[in-house]
């Protein structure tokens, strides 16, 4: 039976290490198969027409085929070996030159040949393709002469001329000038016989070093020879004029057919141009100190090797190769594979590389008994759609009913017969492991063991009728996503087995008494593909957690907070909390044990998104007013676009001033929350802005990372920690004596009265937040993520200090990518990682997922731009892949006929078109609709730039001169300084289906890798290989989310890795997970202490001590004078605050005998070194105001600490307030070093 990826286990395996039996049998639905198939046939299109391939590419117009096929074809050598013997060596400028210039002149593979096996000979069968110029027909002339001309080029076509039409018509009335003569190429395919190696030459090139050499000349005359008989064939120039000017067609010439003929005769009587192709295979064999040979094998264009005795042609054509491939074949397995030691330690992973490219990839056509191997310029790599297990539902309805037995004693039962066939297929995946590989083995089983115990405990709190609130919160959580709408109707086999594993943890938090084992002390590692349901899975935790706190008496405060790397991702996950916690409320206030505060949502964001402040401190302004009043902020600070309770979009923001409060309000008449909040509007549940975060404890806090920082700053943000004092009637709780609304900046008319205790309800303060959520963990690197690390113990030691040490928040991180994970959680946070889920005994086949059989995720396409340069690459592919589907789009039933020859094979099953081109015309173009959204994706912001503009240029010219129904393309741009007002609304285009914007590419940088889910997103071009690998999987993972997507690679042929990639393409692809750079991040780097101790002292007076000695003085701790009152008294020590500082480091007691302490001991003794001189200027410096940032707080502590030496910082405002970082990159030759020490420490 056909299955279309070899690297699924087969049917017969156990049932939880492969696919569901049902999908060996059919390829997904309807929908996707129809997609699948679409996505098929514009890729193989696309590579069609920058390799020369296909029907369509026998004749081209106008376009030099070195431009448009410059993905596959190889150059003569001659200005090569002339620049070559002509330079001086010394400047690197010469190579640089030559290889941005210069396309290869040679393609072939590196192979192992095991002599013992090596008993037949091998054949080599060398494949290329030709093209010669012709003149046109006079109908060509008229239908083409708008195309550019080959001296034009791809790159500089004017606008189009006036009189001719772009869509083939013309009116030979308006010849009034002379026009370019139609340059037509047309296709040759020389047929070469297969070249045999028996052993015997191959252990005498092996012995002698001598090389083997085969010339192409038989199938290369054979080409020559029909060239020479085509009728049309391009000649020379009559002698008395330049060849330029026999180019230009005069208009007289243009009158009839037989006028042209006549001019094309005396124009151009002379010979033939001569078509000069050479080629050779070569063959060089080494014999290895293991016995083996080292077989490389190469098809080289040889014109021009001989430069000065070459002739030297006038066109490319003339001397250029295309689509050049090689195939090796064996009679036998006789290839030995290249073995990586990294992936030979790892199970899951065989690490056998049976050849590599050299410009080009290598692939064998099987990776079962591997007898055939062939080159390919443009490879694609096919990636198996990776599909969470539904063989055990667990529908959200039983669960709410309350019918956990059936449900999850199902899952219990299967868990361990997972367990059991994990067990089983043991010595088979192990046979001839590595010792590494087997205790990696043993650690998944253990894993997953441990799995289902915490999934067996959290089940059995929910089975017992004792435990009431916990089985309410758990219905309710249920009943909360099963009313989210048609999306969602049953959990993910590991969403549901996270958030009943996790439901010890919460309970024993709150109730330490009970005697519940609990992971607390450990971070949980949610490790997931991207847009496999991670969010979900936490989403699920913290509902659950929201509904206990109300059912337990915490009626107000923060249950949660998540943090993000990145706003975009902040703010696209922030409508999708929103969703959730407003369902949750509306069951929370129909429950009678449910009391207390509505669930909210607050959106903790810098203030380049929404207002820190409601009056600001420079100029007076009150945002306040201006969301009431000003339609360019309500709209620039419109977080939720749609309303969580009517999912329409009807949401606004406006202010009120009596409350102080900018408030997000749905408009919408027939919305519930409208008709239950008796009015024209509802004000909804989100909190936009620090001052009203820190006066409402919102629910679920959603924030970026950076914001972390207020720890160190501002006194308010207690109340987020749970430190709540009073409550005002009028604006909410306050962490202090007196309402929040009043004193510094805050207007008379607008400031609250109630300034005493006495005056505010009480409170007691609320448990601090349950759940810790960090999303995108992989992102959180270098000196970013070490100050992280310094506030997240910081955090951790107010809360043990607020709550006797009695509460431990749970701390769940979010990756896609996990290398290195377990380093950044312990530096990050000092706990133990718990990686969820375990990955299962064979690669991508657990009891949680599984690769479909059939189904296919992504094509992966790669190519190098040779003779051309990669900005005019990259526009060719933009600009096809454009005609392509535009192509499609006016005429649905080409796109039926291409999808109709594939076979069913290939989508395994029917597309079930309707009958009749009139009725399946909407199915086509529905289909299609998901492809016409293309991604280009940048390194750099200035390679945006570029393309943005190349895209409006050069490209549309494009597609207004060629022939067919093209319109021009509209290019979006979405980078880090792309504002999030422009975002919002792209983001709203590309997802509604009659936008007042067609976007149809969007031009990117890295700020688009997290987070942006847009169906629509299913092809992607890289311009260069991103930096890291984690990158590249989070950039090409927002295509191909829920349809098969297309990712397209331009490599840099002048970055090393770039090119190693290339070569290995197929391997990089399949084991990339294992080839994730590891995130670097160092907890204990020198310089990061420097910027963080003084936020963390602040953090430590104003967070603790001022919250209880806030009435006890004068001043305010927060101020010089009351912090040296304090410290007069002896309420605050010296040795007492620095004990504070190391426990906030983790570094109190650190074990001097333990080498993994070293860097823990050093922080010790650097903090207790520049405490002294903190604690001197707070004690002792005369404030001043060095910043202007700080004007109105010239004795706030913060601002005593800073000073005019480097070292006398204030705190941190922000975690990204730092000197910019630059990227250093190795040049042309650095990196040409770099790759020689690889291969040194290989």
């Amino acid at each position: 039976m056909y299955q279309r990826f070899d690297s699924i286990p087969p049917r017969t395996a156990p049932e939880y290490t492969r696919p569901p039996d049902d999908t060996y049998d059919t390829g997904g639905d309807l929908d996707f198969r129809r997609h699948q198939a679409i996505n098929k046939v514009i890729t193989k299109k696309l590579i069609n027409r920058i390799t020369g391939r296909g029907d369509a590419q026998k004749r081209l117009y106008g376009v030099n085929p070195k431009v448009r096929y410059f993905a596959a074809k190889l150059a003569n050598q001659y200005d090569y070996q002339k620049e070559q013997a002509t330079s001086t060596g010394e400047d690197e400028e010469d190579a640089s030159n030559i290889t941005k210039n210069i396309s290869p002149f040679s393609t072939g593979l590196k192979i192992k040949i095991d002599p013992q096996k090596f008993e037949q000979a091998i054949k080599i069968k060398p494949s290329t393709k030709l093209f010669y110029k012709r003149f046109p027909t006079y109908q060509e002339q008229l239908d083409h002469s708008d195309i550019e001309d080959n001296t034009r080029g791809e790159e500089d076509l004017p606008e189009v001329t006036p009189g001719i039409e772009t869509d083939g018509g013309h009116d030979t009335s308006s010849f009034s000038e002379s026009q370019p003569l139609v340059d037509v190429y047309e296709r040759l395919e020389p047929s070469f016989d297969p070249i045999e190696i028996s052993p015997a030459e191959l252990r005498n090139a092996a012995d002698t070093g001598a090389e083997i050499t085969e010339p192409l000349v038989e199938g290369l005359e054979g080409a020559k020879q029909e060239y020479r008989g085509k009728d049309r064939a391009i000649r020379e120039p009559a002698a008395d004029l330049g060849y330029n000017e026999g180019e230009s067609v005069p208009p007289s010439a243009l009158e009839s057919e037989t006028v042209f003929e006549e001019y094309l005769q005396e124009t151009f009587p002379g010979s033939l141009k001569s078509a000069l192709w050479e080629a050779e295979i070569r063959i060089e064999v080494d014999r290895r100190d293991d016995g083996l040979f080292a077989v490389t094998i190469t098809m080289m264009n040889t014109h021009g090797e001989d430069y000065e005795a070459a002739v030297e042609g006038d066109e490319e054509w003339q001397t250029h190769l295309f689509d050049a491939e090689l195939t090796v074949e064996a009679e036998s397995p006789i290839f030995d594979p290249f073995e990586s030691e990294k992936v030979k330690k790892r199970y899951q992973y065989n690490g056998n590389i049976y050849a590599v490219g050299q410009n080009c990839a290598a692939e064998p056509e099987s990776n079962r008994a591997v007898t055939t191997i062939r080159t390919n310029p443009v490879p694609v790599y096919e990636q198996p759609k990776y599909v969470s297990r539904e063989t055990v539902p667990a529908p959200f309805s039983k669960l709410a009913d309350g019918e956990f037995e059936e449900v999850l004693g199902l899952i219990e039962k299967e868990m361990e017969v997972a367990h059991e066939q994990y067990k089983d297929i043991r010595e088979d995946v192990l046979a001839g492991a590595r010792d590494e590989a087997e205790e990696e083995y043993e650690e998944m089983l253990e894993e997953f063991a441990t799995e289902r115990e915490r999934f067996v405990r959290g089940k059995e709190l929910l089975l017992n009728p004792s435990n009431e609130d916990i089985r309410i919160a758990f219905k309710a959580l249920n009943e909360a996503f099963d009313t989210l709408g048609e999306e969602y109707e049953d959990w993910r086999l590991f969403q549901i087995i996270y958030i009943v594993m996790s439901i010890p943890d919460i309970v024993a938090q709150a109730e330490p008494e009970r005697d519940i084992d609990d992971w607390l002390g450990t971070c949980d590692m949610i490790f997931f593909p991207t847009g496999g349901g991670k969010t979900e899975a936490y989403l699920g935790l913290v509902t659950f957690t929201a509904f206990l706190d109300r059912l337990r008496g915490k009626e107000y405060g923060v249950t949660a907070m998540t943090k993000f790397p990145l706003r975009l991702l902040s703010l696209q996950q922030l409508q999708r909390i929103a969703d959730l916690l407003c369902n949750a409320e509306a069951i929370r206030r129909d429950h009678p044990k449910m009391e207390g505060d509505k669930f909210s949502v607050g959106y903790f964001v810098g203030d380049d998104n929404t207002p820190n402040n409601l009056i600001d401190g420079d100029d007076g302004t009150n945002f306040v007013r201006l969301a009431r009043e000003s339609e360019e902020h309500q709209q620039k600070w419109l977080t939720v676009p749609e309303c969580p309770f009517c999912n329409e979009d009807t949401v606004e923001v406006t202010g009120d001033l009596d409350r102080m409060r900018i408030i997000h309000q749905c408009t919408n008449p027939d919305c519930n929350e409208v008709e239950r909040q008796d009015g024209e509007v509802a004000e909804l549940p989100i909190y936009i802005t620090d001052n009203e975060i820190y006066r409402y404890a919102p629910t679920f806090i959603v924030s970026t990372i950076d914001k972390i920082a207020v720890i160190g700053q501002n006194r308010r943000a207690r109340g987020m920690l749970g430190q709540m004092k009073n409550r005002c009637p009028e604006h909410g709780y306050t962490p202090e004596e007196g309402c929040l609304v009043r004193g510094h900046n805050m207007p008379d008319e607008f400031e609250c009265d109630r300034s005493s205790r006495s005056s505010l309800e009480s409170v007691e303060p609320a448990d601090p937040p349950s759940i810790l959520i960090q999303d995108e963990l992989h992102l959180l690197r270098e000196e970013f993520g070490a100050f992280d690390s310094h506030y997240e113990t910081l955090i951790q030691e107010l809360i043990r200090q607020y709550t006797d040490g009695e509460w431990e928040m749970k701390v769940v991180a979010a990756t896609a990518t996990i290398e290195g994970a377990e380093n950044q959680v312990r530096s990050l946070y000092r706990s133990e990682p718990n990686k969820f889920p375990s990955q299962g005994p064979r690669l991508r086949q657990s009891f949680y997922a599984y690769e479909d059989p059939h189904r296919l995720g992504r094509q992966m396409i790669g190519a190098v731009p040779r003779g051309i340069g990669r900005t005019r690459g990259i526009n060719i592919v933009i600009r096809e892949y454009a005609r392509i589907v535009q192509d499609y789009e006016a005429e649905p039933e080409s796109l039926y006929g291409d999808i109709t020859e594939i076979a069913e094979d290939e989508v395994k099953g029917s597309l079930q078109f309707a009958d009749t081109a009139v009725d399946r015309e909407d199915e086509l173009l529905d289909a299609l609709d998901d492809y016409k959204v293309q991604v280009s994706y940048n390194i750099a912001k200035s390679q945006s730039d570029i393309i943005q503009r190349s895209i409006e240029g050069m490209v549309n010219r494009h597609l207004d001169a060629f022939d067919g129904p093209y319109h021009r393309l509209n290019p979006v741009s979405m980078t880090g300084e792309t504002d999030m007002e422009r975002v919002r609304e792209v983001l709203g285009y590309l997802e509604t289906d009659d936008p007042e914007e067609a976007i149809d590419v969007v031009v990117a940088t890295s700020m688009i890798s997290h987070g942006v889910d847009v169906d629509r997103f299913n092809f992607i071009s890289f311009f260069g290989m991103p930096r890291h690998t984690a990158e590249y999987i989070q950039a090409y993972s927002r295509v191909g989310r829920k349809y098969t997507g297309s990712v397209f690679l331009l490599f840099n042929s002048i970055r090393a890795r770039d090119r190693s990639h290339y070569g290995r393409f197929q391997h990089y692809h399949r084991y990339q997970d294992l080839l994730v750079e590891a995130t670097p991040l160092e907890r204990w780097a020198e310089f990061a202490i420097e910027c963080t101790l003084p936020g963390v002292v602040v953090g430590i007076l104003v967070q603790y001590y001022d919250l209880h000695h806030e009435t006890e003085y004068e001043k305010r701790i927060y101020n010089v004078d009351g912090f040296r009152a304090a410290v007069k008294a002896g309420d605050i020590e010296k040795e007492e605050l620095l004990e504070f500082v190391l426990r906030a480091y983790d570094v109190d007691g650190a074990d001097e005998d333990s080498e993994s302490e070293i860097g823990a001991q050093l922080y010790q003794e650097a903090i207790e070194d520049r405490f002294d001189d903190i604690w001197y200027r707070l004690k002792n410096a005369d404030p001043e105001i060095r910043d202007p940032r700080n004007a109105g707080l010239k004795k706030y502590i913060g601002n005593i600490l800073e000073g005019e030496e480097d070292s006398e910082r204030g705190p941190m405002r922000s975690l990204r307030d730092i000197d910019e970082q630059i990227p250093v990159d190795p040049g042309l030759a650095t990196e040409d070093l770099l790759e020689d020490f690889s291969r040194e420490n290989e």
